[in-house]
């Protein structure tokens, strides 16, 4: 809902009710910046303000609130401390900044953010059971999470589940197994009863098929798969060479986050 409030604001606002977006706002009440110069120009600052403030915040106050949170939580998961990636504070950036960058316009996803903010939770109200206390236990909770935070962000508890097996997880019983099911479960109802994409659908990525298929449709769909590949590992490479560029100690002195985020805004 914040989101979309957000990323509607670059673009204009609702009259009668300003928090609205543009496509719940009531009909004639929505007023546009303009499809004009200064209309994209609105939407270019406003998008290029939000980018820098997230950016800012998380650099200042809670860097690791930074990316989408996923390597660190493996990371906690095989056995390493890393004593902030999990704190109140760190979710308490997150949330608030993650909202301004994805209503900015960057393109970014849901996956990874929603783990990490699913594993701060289950780390701040774990401290409120002492039967969670016991580190081997705490990581079992944090598999759980994991597996939350996909089926919140995909509404697919048993994807939840094989992610947090196959990617995350260094050990995963049979307890964890079943806890994270639960979790994931429980995500689910919760995302289908609160309806926040206010579709009636689980995800923004819900499509319903009206007509059926042509047997030359699965050749596109073969090809759309492989070119797919092609471009996802050329993209692949490029970026491990742009963070390896990055991670020189010129780059940074030059460019600092907020300074990039406001770049790719």
């Amino acid at each position: 809902i914040s989101v979309g409030a957000l990323s509607s604001f670059r673009f204009g606002f609702c009259q009668a009710e300003p928090f609205r977006s543009e496509e719940h706002c009531p009909k004639g009440q929505w007023i546009s910046w303009g499809v004009n110069i200064i209309g994209f120009a609105a939407s270019v600052v406003l998008g290029t303000w939000m980018a820098a403030a997230s950016a800012f915040i998380v650099s200042r106050f809670a860097p690791a609130a930074s990316g989408s949170g996923i390597p660190e939580v493996k990371t906690i998961l095989n056995g390493f401390v890393l004593p902030d990636v999990a704190t109140f504070r760190t979710l308490f950036i997150k949330v608030p900044c993650l909202i301004l960058a994805v209503a900015s316009g960057l393109s970014l996803g849901h996956e990874g953010p929603m783990v990490h903010v699913g594993v701060c939770w289950a780390n701040v109200l774990s401290r409120l059971f002492p039967q969670f206390r016991n580190e081997g236990k705490r990581q079992q909770l944090f598999s759980a999470a994991v597996a939350a935070g996909v089926s919140s962000a995909f509404g697919t508890p048993v994807g939840g589940v094989l992610f947090s097996l196959e990617e995350v997880s260094s050990s995963f019983p049979s307890r964890t197994l079943l806890m994270a099911f639960v979790a994931s479960v429980v995500a689910t109802l919760l995302l289908s009863v609160s309806n926040l994409t206010g579709t009636g659908h689980l995800t923004l990525y819900s499509v319903t098929y009206t007509v059926t298929l042509h047997p030359s449709d699965y050749a596109m769909f073969a090809l759309l798969g492989a070119a797919g590949g092609l471009v996802g590992a050329l993209f692949n490479a490029l970026n491990i060479r742009w963070c390896a560029f990055k991670a020189k100690p010129g780059f940074r002195r030059w460019v600092g986050p907020v300074q990039e985020a406001s770049l790719l805004a």
